[in-house]
């Protein structure tokens, strides 16, 4: 399959580098729009703009639909503005206002106010990114109460939604407020002078506008929802979200969440240029450096024990990656347990418990392991014991510090994965030198 797609880039840039535009045209038609995204940036950087004049406004479209974030604000950019409204008004809305958002205020707003669908995509300008209003479409299909199933049908055909629109058909009443919800396969079945009212629910699952994106996702997964309406206080259906924004609402959340954990901001991307990738890095990279200083700090402290019992030097990274391993586990798990809802604060203390008891156990293993092993190795059982404690203590450390990181930032209403891992990482260098070293000391006399 990748051999294919070299094989798909290396002609396309040879026909464009050729001039043969007719070929190129449809040679890049005929493959699906997920496959253009790919192709697009396998592309020699200089034949990108070339590739984007083969595309329609209907193929730019669906293009912009296949890209994430990052990769949509850099053809964006090399777009005319004068065809960027014709290319919006082809987008599914929660696309296209996410578009108009990345340009300059003035700049979208003159797009904006020469797209056909302008009456669409602007209500969901007024809500947050990140939030229900901001991710929802204005494409659904509505029905009223006294409609039958006849009537309902024959709107459908008239009407000719897509897939997604029409999966489930709203019920709204005399003031468009959402009464109920059927399926289009409970609308199929049902006899053919049946009303609305008696074959749809009236148990609907719903969020407000203001909802977070996350909690979205969450909502979706946990019913198993093909959409997802959005209402407002009084109850008028303003949009829905569908599973397909949830999937990738909860891609992205996993992705902000990983990131975190090591300290790379958010909108980090593999295609941002060297230097500005650099610059988000290096003030995480320099938190640890403090940490890791701190940690020199406490060997230093003890260089006449390293100088009298070299094998130390030997086990301090053993002790120190044991426990940086073991919390990173540890923060990773509470990190998703918390974003999908599944650990609330008052969850705390049941968490410490586990998570320091598996250090428990993991550090009475393992300890026992590489103790066993400094002991042969050295010929000395005070120095097993040593190294076994240390990295006892030290794993029991990491699942304390692993849970209560990301707990605690949960509580200062912060990112619970916001540099976690940095954190974590500097913690366990710290005290497993400690532990390793002050044990060390404590034995010397036997030791030596």
């Amino acid at each position: 399959m990748e051999q294919d797609a070299e094989v798909m880039t290396k002609t396309v840039e040879d026909l464009l580098r050729g001039e043969a535009l007719e070929e190129a045209v449809d040679l890049v038609s005929s493959i699906h729009p997920a496959d253009q995204a790919e192709l697009f940036w396998h592309l020699e950087p200089d034949l990108r703009e070339a590739f984007l004049a083969l595309l329609s406004a209907e193929g730019l479209a669906h293009l912009l639909e296949y890209l994430d974030d990052d990769q949509r604000a850099v053809v964006v950019e090399k777009m005319p503005r004068a065809s960027l409204a014709r290319v919006l008004d082809r987008i599914d809305n929660d696309v296209a206002a996410d578009i108009l958002r990345t340009l300059p205020s003035a700049e979208g707003t003159r797009v904006l106010s020469t797209m056909s669908t302008a009456s669409e995509v602007a209500p969901l300008l007024a809500h947050a990114d990140e939030s229900a209003g901001g991710i929802m479409t204005r494409g659904f299909v509505s029905l009223h109460s006294e409609m039958t199933t006849q009537d309902a049908i024959k709107y459908l055909r008239l009407r000719k939604p897509n897939v997604e629109e029409a999966y489930y058909l709203y019920v709204l009443d005399a003031s468009n407020r959402l009464e109920g919800v059927l399926s289009l396969r409970e609308l199929v079945v049902a006899p053919a002078a049946t009303p609305i009212h008696e074959v749809m629910s009236r148990d609907v699952i719903a969020v407000g506008p203001e909802t977070d994106q996350e909690e979205v996702a969450r909502v979706v997964q946990r019913y198993r929802l093909r959409a997802l309406p959005v209402i407002d206080e009084e109850r008028h259906l303003l949009g829905i979200t569908t599973m397909d924004d949830a999937m990738t609402v909860a891609s992205e959340e996993a992705t902000e969440d990983m990131y975190g954990i090591v300290g790379l901001p958010a909108e980090e991307s593999g295609y941002d240029p060297i230097s500005v990738s650099a610059r988000r890095r290096l003030p995480w990279l320099a938190v640890n450096l403090a940490l890791v200083f701190i940690a020199a700090g406490v060997v230093s402290r003890f260089v006449d024990t390293i100088e009298q019992i070299a094998a130390l030097a030997v086990f301090m990274p053993i002790v120190a990656a044991q426990g940086g391993n073991a919390g990173i586990q540890t923060i990773t798990l509470v990190v998703r347990e918390i974003a999908l809802g599944e650990v609330e604060l008052k969850d705390a203390r049941r968490v410490l418990i586990k998570e320091v008891s598996v250090g428990l156990l993991q550090g009475v293993a393992l300890g026992l392991f590489v103790g066993l092993i400094a002991w042969l190795w050295w010929n000395n059982a005070w120095l097993g014991l040593v190294v076994g404690l240390a990295i006892l203590l030290n794993l029991v450390v990491a699942g304390f510090w692993g849970a209560i990181i990301p707990l605690g930032l949960r509580w200062l209403r912060l990112d619970p994965a916001v540099a976690s891992g940095v954190f974590l990482t500097g913690f366990t260098d710290v005290l497993g030198f400690f532990f390793l070293l002050g044990l060390a000391t404590l034995l010397l006399s036997q030791l030596t």
